[in-house]
């Protein structure tokens, strides 16, 4: 009776003081103790006192359980009791504290006050069409729903479950390192309910039912546009409230029904798939060396076809602005100082930043996931960009942990991804982890989560150093269509175009009108038609040769005029900043479907350089700009010669088919590489080996070796989930040696490298500034141990210019020499010494035939240095290993390679050796060791 009662009242109705509704009301007065009566047979809620006496709070309790299913509005736990008592609290609610709680007596009665508004931001964002009497009922009934859900919780613990606490990242004491308390990863409030949902993943969810249940239109149609609506803006949390009211049979929640915005934006019938995209290393580059991770939707096309460079794509960064990149800016990433979100960018922005500024290709990997989780993806990805805002930390909270939050959330039937590390994660790592993980696909069969797509977004740097390969093989094609003389003024053009000269190459481009012409008007009558399209080709190629070349010009000249800046006037300078604009737009979707959400940041920048105050450039900047300026005529030169020459003797080669074929080639050569490169990264790599050391003549004793790495990937190694064949990177590479025997095996010795990097790659020709540049180079620091010398303990560092003798195209065969420095410091309990001189290097590589990246393997070095200290003078250094990685394949989950090793070392004085054209020369002074030995490491 008293349900029909409360139907009846208009909504919105103001709650009246219990003297004053008698005296209005008499009849309702007289009624309230059936009605408080009636909650408590039937619900198991009690009302005593002056919560018995106030007919608005009993009309809010009764809307609050007509909210909820039916099967759910008699809580478990036994007696309810809601207690009102008679001073303000913010919203009506208990904070947790002393002074007010909102539970007692094991949560046996939950406390009510009188209501008071409150300054909340988030509480209240969605409440300002409402009256302040409206919003009191609201948060009467939310208050309702608040502890009708806090006792199914309790009782179900759906706050416990993954599928609640992932999508906002809750984490329980102790979880992970220096975690003390049950906190959340998403630290922006916009993305809970109320402030008291941050507390814990159990008031996150009961915080969410107030809102869900209860919402601003539920008092006033018209209270918000239905796009800001609770059930359009909190998909997922909706889906896995719903799903564990329908799991536990207590009713089933209606559908969210039409959401515009996100409808529009998602196109979910069209999308085809996901995929994640790696933005690679360059080679030359260290600080990119770890990569970046993206997430790419993909659509059908529809009935409006859209340019590539507006398809969209997801970036997982770090925001900080356009702070300076120094000391302060490294600190704050690796200590927490930015926020990682989520941003919808477009492809084309992601191009320009990436492919053709950093020149850094992107590869592509399928995600195999369902169509619903598909759907999820783009629901995680709608709602993250609002309000996902995670800490960042450059080692374990970065791109990589981000991706698999978003994904976490949206897997079904609770299945989880790992994190590939605790204290690392690797976004190459990360990628190894998704590869490994298993699902089912449409047909039953059991495939990778993650598939590599033999189609990576070229850099313009890589795509010119395939175009060089091809202006060779045209022009050694051509040789043998063309007489010789026909084909000189096209090989003189070639010249030029190699310069670093921009001005050469502008003289180059002048002349290749004339030469193409030339050479064309020669070609016989049966083979015109195959030089015609020699040329065309070579001429492609060429400009996208000198493509690159701008494209770098561009690059230095935003890094020239940034390092001038004396005062930048821009809103998004500081990340705090950024931050804070970027929440506030967020907030309403009729005004963010009105303001672009996010711009190319490179546009940001440059847009920002064109209005800042700067300072004169330096004589070495000014000379950089002068250059950029030439590179950009030069590349005007290259495009007209390449227009006149289409529109004229080379027009009618069909362009579609020249970039189709040339597609065709680039596919084909990635899968060809794919098929015989290692799919998992080098990270966190563990080699045993087993052989036998001879440090002196007859002499033999076993050796068992363990060598473990956080970061392992040598020079040549093709994986593709890794960086450059033409880079090496080690991280925490330690090797520990040990002498089996009875008792406690006998240490021989040790080695650690904290970090070591080389690379073979050399800049393009047209972009060379200096002899360093047509070079590779290296660098490492590390420490070692060793019984057997003299000062056993050592810390070292080297540094070394690389020329590369010979190499094939992806360098998974080489031949490279290197010159350099190294110091040292050795030392005992009792003496140090401290040594430099220079060192020599031999590098080889041979590819072997079969599949993951099999090699022969040659490291030779020689170090001669000036040791200072109690022994004083020249002390010598040579090392030599010979190594087979023989990779055999897989067994069940495991990738097995074998590592048999031959090495020898020697350290040692010349002084007292004559040479060996002496009869009575000695052999040189010092210790050697030969070591054969056979490594296995499983992955």
């Amino acid at each position: 009776m008293g349900l029909v009662v409360l139907l009846t009242l208009p909504v919105g109705a103001r709650a009246q003081e219990p003297s004053q509704a008698a005296n209005e009301a008499p009849d309702a007065e007289l009624n309230l103790p059936s009605r408080v009566a009636a909650l408590e047979a039937t619900t198991g809620i009690t009302l005593r006192d002056a919560a018995a006496r106030d007919a608005g709070l009993i009309s809010d309790v009764e809307a609050g359980l007509a909210a909820l299913p039916p099967a759910m509005r008699r809580p478990p736990g036994g007696r309810l009791e809601f207690v009102l008592h008679p001073e303000p609290a913010p919203l009506g609610l208990g904070d947790g504290s002393e002074a007010r709680p909102d539970w007692s007596g094991d949560r046996e009665q939950f406390h009510l006050y009188r209501y008071a508004p409150t300054q909340e931001r988030r509480a209240t964002l969605r409440l300002s069409r409402l009256t302040e009497v409206e919003a009191e009922h609201l948060w009467r009934r939310r208050a309702v729903v608040h502890a009708v859900m806090q006792r199914w919780d309790d009782a179900k613990r759906w706050s416990r479950r993954r599928q609640w606490r992932r999508l906002d990242g809750w984490i329980l004491p102790f979880e992970r390192p220096l975690t003390w308390k049950e906190s959340a990863s998403i630290t922006y409030a916009g993305a809970f309910s109320r402030a008291r949902g941050q507390v814990s993943a159990s008031l996150d969810l009961v915080t969410f039912a107030e809102e869900l249940f209860i919402p601003a239109e539920s008092l006033r149609a018209d209270a918000l546009p239905v796009d800001d609506q609770v059930r359009c803006q909190e998909l997922s949390k909706a889906r896995a409230l719903s799903e564990f009211l329908a799991q536990a049979h207590l009713g089933d929640l209606p559908g969210r029904g039409d959401c515009p915005a996100f409808d529009a934006w998602a196109e979910a019938d069209a999308l085809s798939h996901l995929e994640v995209l790696l933005v690679a290393a360059t080679g030359r580059q260290p600080q990119s060396l770890f990569g970046h991770i993206l997430l790419r939707p993909v659509w059908r096309e529809g009935t409006v076809v859209q340019g590539p460079g507006f398809e969209r794509v997801v970036q997982l960064v770090a925001l900080t602005g356009l702070e300076s990149k120094g000391l302060g800016y490294l600190v704050k990433g690796m200590t927490g100082g930015y926020s990682t979100v989520f941003l919808t960018g477009t492809l084309g922005a992601i191009a320009h930043e990436s492919l053709e500024l950093e020149q850094r290709t992107i590869r592509r990997f399928r995600l195999n996931l369902t169509p619903g989780e598909a759907r999820r993806m783009l629901e995680r990805t709608w709602e993250l960009e609002r309000r996902g805002y995670l800490g960042y930390y450059f080692f374990t909270d970065n791109c990589a942990a981000a991706l698999l939050f978003l994904l976490n959330g949206a897997l079904e039937d609770d299945r989880h991804v790992r994190a590939p590390g605790t204290l690392w994660v690797l976004p190459t790592a990360t990628l190894d982890t998704l590869a490994k993980t298993e699902v089912v696909d449409a047909n039953g069969r059991a495939v990778s989560l993650l598939e590599h797509v033999p189609d990576a977004f070229e850099s313009t740097g890589d795509r010119a150093r395939r175009a060089l390969t091809e202006q060779e093989q045209l022009l050694t094609k051509l040789a043998t269509l063309l007489p010789s003389q026909a084909l000189a003024p096209l090989r003189g053009v070639h010249r030029l175009l190699q310069s670093a000269e921009p001005d050469m190459r502008r003289d180059g481009y002048e002349h290749l009108t004339h030469a193409v012409t030339t050479a064309l008007d020669s070609a016989r009558p049966t083979s015109r038609a195959e030089v015609r399209e020699a040329l065309h080709a070579y001429v492609a190629h060429a400009v996208r040769v000198e493509r690159a070349a701008v494209d770098r010009a561009e690059a230095e000249k935003l890094t020239i005029d940034r390092e001038r800046l004396l005062a930048l006037d821009l809103k998004e300078g500081k990340a705090a900043d950024g931050a804070l604009d970027r929440q506030r737009l967020f907030e309403r979707e009729d005004g963010l479907q009105r303001k672009l959400a996010v711009l190319d940041r490179t546009a940001v920048l440059q847009q920002a350089l064109d209005a800042a105050t700067k300072r004169p450039p330096t004589p070495e900047e000014l000379k950089a700009l002068v250059r950029a300026e030439r590179t950009e005529a030069a590349f005007a030169a290259a495009t007209d010669a390449q227009g006149l020459l289409n529109d004229g003797p080379l027009a009618d080669v069909d362009p579609r088919a020249f970039l189709a074929r040339d597609q065709a080639r680039k596919t084909e050569g990635e899968a060809t590489w794919a098929r015989g490169a290692l799919r998992e990264s080098g990270a966190s790599r563990t080699v045993v080996s087993a052989g036998m050391d001879f440090p002196g003549v007859g002499d033999a004793r076993p050796v068992v070796s363990l060598r473990t790495s956080a970061m392992n990937e040598a020079l040549g190694d093709a994986r593709l989930h890794g960086f450059q064949s033409s880079s090496e990177l080690r991280v925490l590479d330690g090797e520990l040696s040990v002498e089996p025997r009875w008792g406690v095996p006998r240490i021989l010795g040790s080695r650690l490298t904290l970090v070591g990097y080389r690379t073979l790659l050399p800049e393009l020709p047209q972009q060379q500034r200096s002899v360093s540049d047509a070079l590779g180079w290296g660098a490492e620091a590390g420490m070692s141990t060793d019984s057997e010398r003299l000062l056993p303990y050592r810390m070292s560092v080297q540094a070394e210019a690389l020329g590369v003798v010979a190499s094939s195209e992806r360098f998974d065969t080489f031949l490279a020499v290197g010159l350099g420095a190294r110091a040292t410091m050795d030392w005992s309990a009792f003496q140090n010494a401290p040594a430099v001189g220079p060192r020599l290097s031999l590098s080889h590589r041979a590819g072997l035939p079969g599949p993951g990246g099999s090699a022969l393997r040659l490291e030779a070095a020689y170090v001669p240095a000036w040791r200072a200290g109690t022994t004083s003078g020249f002390t010598h250094e040579a090392d030599a290993t010979l190594q087979v990685e023989w990779y055999l394949g897989r067994v069940a989950h495991w990738s097995v390679l074998l590592t048999p090793r031959a090495q020898v070392h020697w350290e040692g004085r010349l002084a007292s050796w004559s040479g060996p054209a002496n009869n009575r020369a000695s052999l040189p002074e010092g210790w050697a060791r030969r070591r054969l030995a056979l490594g296995v490491e499983l992955r």
